[in-house]
């Protein structure tokens, strides 16, 4: 069983916010993977990706993409749903392709009004259209993630559902155990709950030729509505330990741990610290560290104050000599 650990986006700590100094400060730190976000659109130009792409390579840091949060396959506005398809999960799957990132993974819906079946069988419909769309990436998984609000499309049933009946092998949910924790009303508190939840998901994915899991993990505060905000390992709710527990019954070929704690790679490495105890992981040896430097900026001149005597001088010179020239003038 491979595992790859890390923050979603850059670290807090880079000096240097853009993807290929957060690859660089995800090795300096001991992790090998981290979330590419596109939430906010997809910018990136496909020459940065290549770069991108040779860096992961040449450091062993596993990429995943997470797709624009605006993605919506259900929603009333048909204009949204055709952007959700043919631009936001399109765009992030080429970019991932060329970046030999593994996952792309999205919000899938709301409900929008719409009963939960209905709505099911949207998404279904426009997720057929995602994969038929993005089968020239055969490389990366298409990844619906389980959402933390009753009012979302997504629970772990749904989506399990969605991935046997549609039966491709590039589709694979994204398994948020705290989103699945705050929309079950604190649902996973025990090894047990865990082992139930992941052994509905291995039934499924040991049909696969390539058992992977791909996980969002930090703690949760929750309503009666669902979630409400992401909380640090230190809230125990879930228990990322009930969890490693819980793993060890399965034989998976490829775990993907994605850190959403608020203290990203604080919590990615003692998530890594807790699986290498545990024996699930090998310590990550960092050979060199990379130096990344942060440019300085160059200020603009600034032009020097005159003192207020000196100004009013100068001006009362500039007016007598513009006397003397109208006076030659007359002459």
């Amino acid at each position: 069983m491979r595992i790859y650990v890390g923050p979603a986006g850059v670290p807090i700590s880079c000096p240097k916010k853009d993807t290929i100094s957060g690859i660089k400060c995800v090795y300096n730190l001991g992790l090998n993977l981290m979330e590419v976000q596109f939430v906010r659109g997809v910018k990136m130009k496909e020459e940065v990706a290549l770069q991108v792409a040779e860096l992961a390579s040449e450091l062993g840091v596993r990429l995943t993409v997470h797709a624009p949060y605006y993605v919506n396959l259900a929603s009333n506005n048909p204009t949204i749903v055709e952007r959700s398809v043919r631009e936001w999960i399109y765009e992030s799957a080429k970019l991932a392709s060329i970046m030999g990132a593994r996952c792309v993974v999205f919000h899938p819906a709301t409900y929008g009004g719409k009963s939960p079946e209905e709505t099911y069988r949207i998404v279904k419909n426009n997720l057929i259209r995602v994969l038929d769309l993005t089968s020239d990436f055969e490389d990366v998984y298409i990844c619906p993630e389980t959402t933390g609000k009753k009012g979302q499309f997504g629970s772990f049933d749904e989506l399990i559902r969605l991935v046997e009946e549609i039966d491709n092998l590039r589709l694979i949910p994204c398994i948020d155990f705290a989103h699945i924790h705050a929309r079950e009303g604190g649902a996973l508190r025990t090894v047990d709950d865990f082992k139930n939840l992941l052994s509905r998901y291995y039934e499924f994915i040991s049909r696969r030729p390539i058992k992977i899991i791909h996980i969002h993990f930090s703690c949760i505060e929750y309503t009666d509505k669902g979630e409400r905000a992401h909380l640090a390992l230190e809230a125990h709710e879930p228990m990322f330990e009930n969890f490693v527990e819980a793993l060890k019954e399965f034989n998976f070929d490829e775990v993907q741990i994605v850190s959403e704690s608020p203290i990203l790679e604080r919590d990615a490495l003692l998530m890594r610290d807790i699986l290498i105890r545990e024996g699930l992981m090998e310590p990550i040896v960092v050979e060199k560290p990379i130096e990344i430097i942060k440019k300085v900026r160059k200020k603009a001149p600034v032009a020097k104050k005159v003192p207020k005597k000196a100004a009013k001088k100068r001006k009362r010179k500039r007016k007598k000599t513009k006397r003397k020239k109208a006076k030659k003038k007359k002459q």
